[in-house]
């Protein structure tokens, strides 16, 4: 993956809230996940009700876990490089 950018305008948020929102807006959930089982791929998340609570997941495309994995991966090396 190759991912260019030109920045020309000076924003105070901080990268990492701004791949963690996306990540959220496309899940709907900021604790949500993705993965593959089978050669199929999944959004999980977690259900619940009252003090109970339980995982759960339904099947997504390709593309769509392709787009949450590269922003959980972008997130992961703006993370490493702000531990420098």
């Amino acid at each position: 993956m190759e991912v260019y950018a030109s920045i020309s305008q000076k924003v105070n948020v901080d990268p990492i809230t701004v791949v963690e929102k996306l990540k959220e807006i496309e899940l709907s959930g900021h604790r949500d996940w993705v993965f593959e089982r089978d050669g199929k791929y999944y959004h999980g998340y977690e259900g619940g009700g009252g003090t109970h609570s339980w995982d759960e997941e339904k099947e997504i495309s390709k593309e769509k876990y392709d787009y949450v994995r590269a922003l959980e991966l972008v997130k992961k090396h703006l993370e490493k490089k702000n531990e420098k």
